[in-house]
């Protein structure tokens, strides 16, 4: 508060007092966020605040009825200032409002004020008057829909049409018809015992190096071969179990997806699948590739490079999770770390991970947060995740078995399909 007016105003100072404010709001300190806001100069981030402070003032409980259209009309102008968007935020402001206010007046028996009150939002006048509130008609299930876990469903996985000819583009056409193949028993010169065990070592190797006349890319594409589609139909499997996603796609705001050991984005080819087998239409979300081997991530954006995925700048590939662009969750309608045998890996730094995980979680505390699992059912492969989740926060458990999936890789197949053991885990972090 003593800060000369040139270093109150600058960037840094700015960020804190909006961060802190925003901090203050979540902890019910009306003279704090009052504080904060009046040493503002965004006026973006003040009408946000501004706005959470005209309802907490008020009065008498018919307040919230009389002056709901000038509630509405300040939480508008936290939407955007031109530049950025934050619209999803602003919405989840008016549900907590809504949830907020419809308890309060049920403690205090105003029975028909809170029928007023919840009527205010289902207004058809108000709704064409105040954009805001039709945005929230159109996505409030964002924030009302519950957790469903469905149950197993006895089937034989195969490729989609869209997965096969992406399969095919990627890496199946390349090992087929490369000059060292003699398709299916030597693979770019190599046979599948040395493919498995020497060269992608049970898909454990350092997948930057080379080996022999393989280089680093050739690795991958064996990798792909041998390991990503059992894991593509596994996710598929765990995406089929969990609503959670499906009902935040193409609502306001952006899934965010954090695929930590994404590999050759395994994870999100099944995610695209998934979605797109549900609209039919193009599939976008935002996509995080975390893998320590650059060769595994310039293979994953050569994967996003699709004809469903609709990539609008919307992808980053980083080498940790601890190196992640904060900035890029701002307009978050839920996120998502995804583990996909990621701790079987004898190098993971599990600690490292939780703490990286918990920083993300601290700074989008509103936002619904969940870790996918799956994994080996080996119970040594699984120490890892369970010492991980000792460093956690406070979580839920959603969903935990461990499930036979059985696939074939060709569509229409006669074959028996290939089966697999895997152990599942949905986490909710709190």
């Amino acid at each position: 508060m003593q800060l000369p007016q040139d270093e109150e105003e600058s960037n840094e100072i700015q960020f804190l007092y909006k961060e802190l404010g925003l901090y203050f709001k979540k902890a019910n300190n009306k003279g704090l966020v009052s504080n904060c806001s009046n040493h503002l100069t965004e006026n973006i981030f003040k009408n946000r605040l501004k706005s959470w402070l005209h309802h907490k003032l008020y009065l008498s409980a018919d307040s919230h009825c009389k002056l709901f259209e000038n509630y509405v009309v300040k939480l508008s102008a936290a939407i955007t200032d031109g530049d950025e968007d934050y619209e999803n935020d602003v919405l989840r402001d008016l549900h907590s409002y809504y949830l907020e206010t419809v308890a309060l007046l049920e403690r205090l028996n105003h029975h028909e004020l809170k029928e007023q009150f919840q009527q205010l939002f289902e207004n058809d006048e108000l709704i064409e008057k105040y954009q805001l509130l039709n945005i929230y008609q159109q996505n409030k299930h964002q924030f009302t829909a519950e957790v469903v876990i469905g149950e197993g469903i006895e089937k034989i996985y195969e490729p989609s049409v869209f997965a096969e000819e992406l399969f095919e583009d990627k890496f199946l056409r390349y090992i087929r018809t490369h000059e060292d193949t003699v398709w299916y028993q030597v693979l770019l010169g190599y046979d599948t015992y040395t493919i498995r065990k020497k060269i992608i070592n049970f898909g454990q190797a350092h997948f930057d190096n080379t080996y022999g006349s393989l280089t680093a890319n050739d690795i991958v594409k064996l990798y792909s071969y041998f390991n990503m589609r059992k894991h593509y139909y596994s996710t598929l499997h765990l995406l089929e179990r969990f609503n959670r996603i499906h009902n935040f796609h193409q609502t306001n705001g952006r899934i965010k997806f954090i695929d930590v050991g994404c590999g050759p984005a395994t994870s999100a080819i099944a995610l695209i699948d998934h979605l797109h087998a549900i609209n039919g239409d193009s599939v976008s979300f935002d996509y995080f590739g975390v893998d320590y081997y650059k060769s595994m991530r310039e293979e994953a954006a050569n994967m996003m490079t699709n004809e469903v995925y609709l990539n609008d700048g919307s992808v980053m590939y980083i080498k940790r999770l601890g190196n992640i662009d904060y900035e890029l969750l701002s307009n978050a309608n839920s996120i998502y770390i995804n583990t996909c045998y990621l701790f079987a890996s004898d190098s993971l730094d599990e600690e490292e991970l939780a703490h990286d995980v918990m920083n993300i979680r601290r700074a989008k505390e509103d936002i619904p947060f969940y870790i996918l699992f799956q994994n080996t059912t080996e119970h040594s492969k699984n120490v890892k995740y369970n010492a991980f989740k000792g460093f956690l926060g406070d979580f839920k458990v959603l969903f935990g078995e461990s499930s036979l999936v059985r696939y074939n890789n060709r569509r229409n197949s006669y074959h028996p399909p290939t089966e697999e053991t895997v152990a599942f885990e949905i986490l909710e972090l709190l």
